[in-house]
């Protein structure tokens, strides 16, 4: 499994060392039920206030008696979509698949909600997001909540 994460951050350094308006995205939060989520992620801006966002992330179902037993790990690309903008800020709707593994079952999924952004002087963002996922082929189906994160421009 440690290859694999190496392998992602890998990937996300070489797509962004092309692209010079490109952002590395930093995520934590929490999901229900009783989950606790880190994102990290590359994502290239399209026309229009559009992106584009691979990204990998890694989590932990805290209730369970041994911490490490609960893992999970995934990977996806998202289409974030451009609903509002204002003057230091903008909403998007996010929305892809992802594909990954919780306790040695893989499974496909796909991720749907909002994200909110807000510029600072320097050029980071600072990101509130809300996610759904939904997830095939193993129990643990369905995770929803908030992260906070940052964005920080090549």
């Amino acid at each position: 499994m440690e290859k694999l994460i190496f392998a992602l951050l890998c990937a996300v350094v070489t797509i962004g060392a092309s692209a010079q308006d490109g952002k590395l995205t930093v995520n934590a939060g929490f999901l229900f039920p009783s989950t606790l989520n880190a994102t990290v992620g590359y994502e290239h801006p399209l026309a229009y206030g559009n992106a584009l966002e691979v990204f990998g992330e890694v989590g932990n179902h805290w209730r369970k008696p041994d911490f490490w037993k609960g893992y999970y790990w995934d990977g996806g690309i998202v289409y974030k979509h451009r609903l509002a903008r204002y003057k230091n800020g903008m909403l998007r709707f996010r929305f892809g698949p992802q594909f990954g593994a919780v306790e040695r079952k893989f499974f496909l999924g796909l991720e749907g909600g909002f994200e909110y952004s807000y510029v600072f002087r320097n050029g980071w963002e600072f990101s509130l997001t809300q996610k759904n996922n939904v997830n095939f082929i193993h129990g643990d189906t369905f995770r929803n909540g908030m992260l906070l994160g940052f964005k920080i421009p090549f």
